[in-house]
């Protein structure tokens, strides 16, 4: 008899707690960095890791500098997903090849010729300016020993001072640190 009213009391209690709780308001506009087109042929197999990132980077907010150094995030524009996962998605786009040299997610679990792991460090605006920057490792398939290394940054300016204009200069920085990492892969990877 006491356990019907108890659970009811709770249900309604904690119901309370989620209206108390401020809802954030839907960004005016989402942003992704694909799909692109393939543009780099691979001569082997290559597993792409979704690449490592801070918090504050890896996300669905987009995050801008302001003039004390402060990071702040952009409330009215936003990524379609995480953006950890927009730029692996970037780059298996860009990567095509033939037969069993393909560009794998490491999700698919395949043994591959190749992996890249990589770490996306600065993915960010700064006034008009937008950044990307990051370090990225080749590693032996069966081996796990490091092959080659890149340190890739990219950047682009907005071709105006809204928000929106900022993202789209934000996406063009991506695409591109997407593009060289692409084209690192490739020809790092190709067998002699």
């Amino acid at each position: 008899m006491f356990r019907p009213l108890i659970l009811a009391a709770a249900a309604l209690s904690l119901g309370a707690c989620a209206s108390v709780i401020p809802q954030r308001d839907p960004a005016d506009a989402l942003y992704r960095l694909s799909p692109l087109d393939p543009a780099y042929e691979l001569a082997a197999s290559v597993t792409v890791r979704e690449p490592e990132a801070s918090r504050l980077l890896a996300g669905r907010s987009i995050a801008a500098e302001d003039e004390t150094g402060a990071m702040r995030y952009v409330r009215s524009v936003q990524w379609t997903d995480r953006a950890t996962s927009l730029m692996q998605e970037a780059l298996l786009d860009l990567l095509s090849g033939e037969g069993a040299n393909v560009a794998l997610p490491a999700q698919a679990g395949a043994f591959t010729d190749f992996e890249f792991s990589w770490r996306i460090s600065d993915l960010t605006l700064k006034g008009d300016a937008a950044r990307c920057r990051l370090e990225g490792t080749i590693l032996r398939g069966k081996e796990r020993s490091v092959f080659r290394q890149t340190s890739i940054a990219t950047s682009a300016t907005a071709r105006g001072r809204t928000d929106a204009a900022r993202a789209e200069a934000l996406v063009q920085a991506g695409q591109a640190c997407a593009r060289e990492a692409a084209a690192f892969i490739a020809d790092a990877t190709r067998q002699p």
